[in-house]
């Protein structure tokens, strides 16, 4: 299953303006979207501050386009020495990062994210301006027919919810979700999985849930991916060079599932197996061996299914605020109406939050984020004492941040 990557000199007809008014005032909230709470997050979780910019940038416009009646954008590309039209996500910039990292961090919010079911699994990039874009599905460029397709498939998920929701334990969840995934879809052995147009929309879930209901194995696995994550159950979709599965964590083991091999068996062999187990299945092919961009980032799944477990404790939450606490290194004035702190890195952040105010209660309080280990702040009142104290962040899936514990506090007279 692999993600066409067109390399292109230049854009044309995808401006970059859709990104900008995005950013401006007022920011577009993903936590304020039913659809953005729809993905999961074990992906997320694994990148860095920068990748994880991108990915929410992605998931922003994807979302835009999920509760909005705008049209696509249309560009053109060129694909075997051909150009050709195609309609894209607006642009957005990977700047900072390399190719491949963006490449990995696309395939990371595509196959996190299949609520948003008109992204194709295709790319659009020029390393000459750092910009890159997603393919869409040209049957849902216009806005109000892909409303209309948008309320038939929520519809259906929110028959799917209300049944999920009436089983009692985890496992009857998975279960049911299964059983949902392989009763509702058949495979189609004839879709032209290699087709980049993919006209049958076989890599997205929507091929499994509307229309005639046949799909292949990325259809059969995000549906499997969308199911467990509304039901609050972390499940990824991995996928070889040539074939796409689950690894689904129930209680705090993970296990694979293939609802495609299951569907053409007729029955669950390869429900909650170990890597070891489906592996043992692969023909030359290697139709289990993770493609490179997965590289880790997917679980292990070595644990004999045991449904006590299962049913048990699940592990943390994916994205949890910092542990660590940043030590003020210095805090002083040495320009005037001016602060300059520094201080201690903390592991597995995504930046800092600066506070500081006239007084030692905090009371009204103003802050400054930074990435960075140091800080200038400008715009003081000369000869007043400040008082500072730094906190760590973690962005969570949609962009919010999850704060540590604050720092000791320290002032400084400013000149």
């Amino acid at each position: 299953m692999r993600t066409e990557f067109i390399k292109a000199d230049a854009f044309r007809g995808a401006g970059t303006w859709s990104l900008r008014n995005l950013q401006e005032t007022p920011p577009y909230s993903l936590a304020a979207s039913e659809w953005a709470a729809s993905g999961n997050d074990y992906y997320f979780s694994l990148l860095n501050a920068a990748e994880k910019k991108l990915y929410l940038n992605l998931k922003k416009q994807a979302d835009l386009y999920m509760t909005g009646m705008d049209n696509f954008l249309l560009t053109e590309a060129v694909r075997d020495g051909q150009t050709v039209k195609a309609y894209v996500l607006p642009l957005i910039s990977y700047e900072g990062l390399s190719t491949e990292q963006m490449k990995k961090v696309f395939c990371c919010f595509l196959f996190e994210n299949p609520q948003y079911y008109f992204i194709r699994n295709s790319v659009i990039y020029s390393e000459n301006t750092n910009m890159m874009t997603a393919g869409l599905y040209e049957m849902f460029a216009d806005g109000t027919v892909r409303a209309e397709y948008t309320a038939q498939f929520a519809e259906q998920l929110k028959i799917w919810d209300g049944q999920i929701a009436e089983m009692e334990t985890a496992a009857e969840k998975e279960r049911l979700i299964h059983d949902i995934v392989c009763g509702h879809a058949d495979y189609n052995s004839s879709a032209v999985v290699d087709d980049p147009q993919d006209p049958e929309m076989s890599q997205s879930c929507i091929s499994a849930v509307l229309f005639s209901r046949t799909t292949v194995c990325a259809g059969y696995a995000q549906l499997f991916t969308l199911l467990c994550s509304r039901a609050g159950i972390s499940c990824v979709t991995v996928t070889s060079d040539t074939h796409a599965w689950n690894k689904v964590r129930m209680g705090s083991v993970w296990y694979n599932v293939d609802c495609t091999w299951n569907d053409s068996r007729g029955d669950d062999t390869f429900f909650n197996v170990t890597d070891e187990q489906l592996k043992a299945a692969d023909t030359e092919k290697q139709e289990h061996t993770p493609s490179a961009e997965w590289e880790n980032r997917v679980p292990s799944c070595t644990v004999l299914f045991d449904t006590e477990m299962a049913n048990g404790p699940d592990l943390d939450a994916n994205v949890l605020a910092p542990a660590g606490v940043p030590v003020i290194a210095d805090a002083s004035s040495t320009e005037k109406g001016a602060l300059a702190v520094s201080f201690s890195q903390v592991e597995e952040c995504d930046g800092y939050s600066v506070q500081y105010a006239v007084n030692g209660a905090m009371l009204s309080a103003a802050k400054a984020d930074t990435e960075n280990l140091s800080c200038l702040i400008a715009g003081l009142k000369s000869g007043k004492t400040y008082y500072v104290r730094v906190r760590a962040y973690e962005l969570d899936r949609n962009g919010e941040k999850l704060y540590g514990a604050y720092s000791g506090k320290v002032k400084a007279v400013i000149l």
